[in-house]
């Protein structure tokens, strides 16, 4: 069966970022006009215009790495703070992915949880905080999760297509 790559959408970084350079744009038009004062302006215009381009990078990088990957026998996540190593989950050692109930807190955010079976080790709970390990042990009662936000699948096709790779290896 083929790969199936699974991107980030990145429309929302882009439109920021063009917004940024408009506003250096008109930064530069201000200290061309003589309007306001100089300093102000070129802060303005050193902001926005490095703000802008920073953006745009981001928004090129996060393109050409697909953000998940599911082969027959895992699922590979890119992390964005180490460009070069990608994070793997076998799927035999999952006993089921479940999607997180709704957020109250943050309604458009969803989180893939991840049930390892209970023979095997299970692998580390990813988390940027310690405070976001904990939250996720225990709420959602989960081993590990993903978070799906801003990706260009349904998060409940991506979870029933998990868990038709899952019972296939089984």
């Amino acid at each position: 069966m083929e790969e199936i790559r699974i991107y980030r959408i990145a429309w929302k970084n882009l439109l920021i970022g063009i917004l940024c350079l408009a506003f250096a744009v008109s930064s530069f038009v201000m200290l061309y006009q003589g309007k306001g004062h100089a300093s102000t302006v070129t802060a303005g215009l050193l902001f926005f215009g490095i703000g802008g381009l920073f953006l745009l990078y981001l928004t090129v990088k996060v393109r050409l790495r697909p953000y998940l990957t599911i082969t027959d026998k895992c699922l590979i996540q890119s992390r964005a703070e180490h460009s070069l190593e990608d994070y793997t989950i076998t799927f035999f050692a999952v006993d089921h992915f479940e999607l997180t109930p709704f957020n109250i807190l943050l309604p458009l955010k969803r989180d893939l949880c991840v049930f390892y079976k209970k023979d095997k080790d299970k692998q580390k709970i990813f988390s940027p905080t310690v405070l976001g390990r904990v939250a996720t042990k225990l709420f959602s009662g989960c081993d590990e999760y993903i978070a799906i936000d801003g990706i260009n699948m349904k998060p409940q096709e991506l979870c029933d297509l998990l868990n038709e790779r899952v019972r296939r290896t089984k």
